[in-house]
């Protein structure tokens, strides 16, 4: 596999209820070792097995040697727990334990010390995953040499597979590193030492040339008379005796000194310490470079306008994504962006550069062009127009801070749409409850009229029924016994007695509909829902006779509701009568009432084969 040469292996197989012997050719392929069996049967038995059991023989023993004598720490662990099942001589060395106290003991029973670093994970992953897994310089600890110690391995778990393919466990081939780790760090340290060092030298040797160029000028000085002026000459000095050396920056004049005869003689320094304006130069630099930064990186669209003509010095990545498509570095304002002149943002801009006066706008609306040449797009923007100051204190530019609200703008308005709407909407409705309380109030009218006219009709009837009441009782007074007691006579005696009590109990309920109006409901009491269907049958039993009409009722006695009698009655009353009113002409009337108790109350069913709705 690791040369790519096809190779030949001869091997008698005798287990399995076999005894064969196989010519074996393997051959890679890509990633792939393919291995073909050749049964060489032919051949002698007896020699073949001979000669295979002493090639077998020879072989295994220099595996057991090559895995025993490796340099590399070699182990192979299966199971979930991972199991020591081989550990060759190198890795019980380094582990500092011996052979014996490994082989079948969980890898992480055997060295405790391990456990918790990561290797339970990597170990589980190969081990569910099939793929091998590369490490370097992984750290552990391990119990050796009678103290715990911190080492380093580079390794590499592969799957191991059983016979039938599954994988069962892993095998680890590692090299320990520990001294290439601490070496690598040494090395580190050393460097950064090296660079210490070379800076230290580097500062010096700087001075160095610096000294030697005072010299020079010096001696240019002393040999021409031409006087030699710099300006922020750095000068590492120390400003105690025996204090640290500083960086003192100096204005420097070297002038020759002439004697009473005219010869130069010597040479006059004069210098001024403008060490301060320096480092203050020095720190408005990096608080500029700073502030460059931080404008670059602001989470607002931030632009720098330079001089009259509002020249785009500094633009961010925010306030460029408004134009992904248009240069505007280095180019004057209405140059990059000739849409915006006319229009208030521009003069706001000229007014802030004029007067020195910083602008506000809020949900300022900007048509401008994302692309050169491309169509006005609608923006909103909440923006600062702020005056920049040169050295002198005088207006040189304006920085422009902006946010991009158009999203919210586009919501607002789409609120304000929808409220509007919604007000007339609402418009409507007062409209509607007007008409509704205007009918509502015609009702109430139509119900006062109501209360008058039953008040009116229970008091006109009562009269009537009590003539009847009265002619029953003077016929049950003067008709002689024999004639009372004719079965007929007798029955209709009883039903005029019945309608008359029914009649007056109409009455009396009609007095009271104007107050069941009020109360929508009268009080409920029990009431027994067999006789009120029962009542409103012999009401109806004219009705029922002349239509011919089959009624049948399936209403338990027992079952009593809790409901106002005149409503109950009204109701039953007006599912009868209508069933029996509007029935069909062309085949016979039937109607049929039902009543039965459940879980959530009483349902009272009537059905009919009528017109239908």
């Amino acid at each position: 596999y690791l040369t790519g040469q096809p190779s030949t292996y001869d091997v008698a197989y005798a287990a399995d209820g076999l005894d064969i012997f196989f010519r074996l050719v393997a051959q890679r392929s890509g990633e792939l070792l393919v291995v073909s069996f050749t049964d060489l049967g032919d051949l002698p038995r007896s020699a073949v097995e001979q000669a295979d059991r002493a090639e077998a023989e020879a072989k295994r023993g220099e595996l057991e040697r090559v895995f025993e004598q490796a340099p590399a720490a070699i182990a192979v662990y299966r199971g979930p727990t991972h199991t020591i099942e081989l550990a060759n001589a190198t890795v019980a060395r380094l582990w500092g334990r011996t052979r014996a106290q490994l082989i079948g003991k969980g890898l992480f029973e055997a060295l405790p010390e391990v456990a918790g670093l990561g290797y339970e994970e990597l170990l589980d992953g190969v081990l569910a995953t099939g793929k091998p897994h590369v490490a370097h310089a992984m750290e552990a600890q391990h119990d050796r040499n009678g103290q715990r110690e911190t080492v380093y391995w580079d390794f590499v778990y592969v799957p191991v597979h059983a016979a039938d393919g599954s994988r069962n466990g892993v095998m680890v081939v590692a090299n320990e590193v520990t001294a290439q780790v601490l070496a690598r760090r040494q090395m580190q340290q050393l460097n950064q030492e090296l660079e210490a060092r070379v800076q230290e030298r580097t500062r010096q040797l700087e001075a160095a040339q610096a000294t030697t160029e005072r010299q020079r000028v010096l001696h240019s000085v002393y040999n021409t008379g031409e006087p030699f002026k710099a300006s922020e000459v750095l000068v590492p000095l120390a400003r105690t005796e025996g204090g640290p050396v500083e960086d003192i920056y100096f204005d420097l004049t070297y002038q020759a000194r002439y004697n009473e005869t005219g010869q130069i003689d010597g040479f006059v320094t004069y210098a001024t310490d403008v060490t301060e304006q320096v480092l203050a130069r020095h720190e408005r630099e990096r608080q500029r470079l700073q502030l460059h930064r931080l404008f670059l990186e602001a989470p607002a669209a931030i632009c720098m306008l330079d001089g009259p003509e509002l020249v785009y010095e500094l633009v961010n990545a925010d306030y460029q994504r408004f134009f992904p498509g248009r240069a505007l570095q280095g180019r004057p304002l209405l140059e990059a962006l000739p849409e915006l002149a006319g229009q208030p943002v521009w003069h706001t801009l000229q007014q802030v550069y004029h007067t020195g006066q910083p602008h506000q706008a809020l949900s300022m609306h900007i048509p401008v062009a994302k692309y050169e040449g491309g169509p006005l797009e609608d923006f909103y923007f909440d923006y600062v127009q702020q005056p920049r100051y040169n050295a002198a204190g005088l207006v040189d530019g304006v920085i422009v801070f902006a946010f991009d609200i158009t999203s919210q703008v586009l919501a607002h308005q789409q609120v304000q749409d929808l409220n509007e709407e919604l007000s007339a909407i609402n418009e409507e409705l007062t409209a509607t409850n007007e008409e509704l309380n205007e009918s509502n109030a015609q009702l109430t009218r139509t119900n006062v009229d109501l209360d008058t006219f039953v008040y009116t009709a229970s008091h006109d009837l009562k009269a009537p029924i009590t003539n009847i009441e009265s002619i029953v009782l003077a016929l049950r007074d003067t008709l002689p016994p024999a004639v009372q007691q004719d079965g007929l006579i007798g029955h209709l005696l009883d039903l005029l007695n019945q309608t008359v009590v029914r009649f007056q109990a109409t009455i009396n309920q009609l007095t009271d509909i104007s107050r069941l109006q009020l109360a929508h409901v009268g009080p409920a009491e029990p009431v027994a829902l067999a006789q009120v269907v029962q009542d409103v049958r012999l009401d109806l039993m004219p009705a029922i006779a002349m239509a011919r009409a089959q009624l049948t009722v399936a209403v338990p006695a027992e079952l009593v509701i809790s409901f106002s009698p005149a409503n109950l009655r009204s109701i039953v009353y007006n599912l009868l009568s209508n069933a029996i009113k509007y029935r069909a002409p062309d085949r016979p009337a039937w109607v049929h009432v039902h009543a039965a108790q459940t879980a959530a109350g009483v349902v009272l069913t009537v059905q009919d084969n009528g017109l239908g709705m």
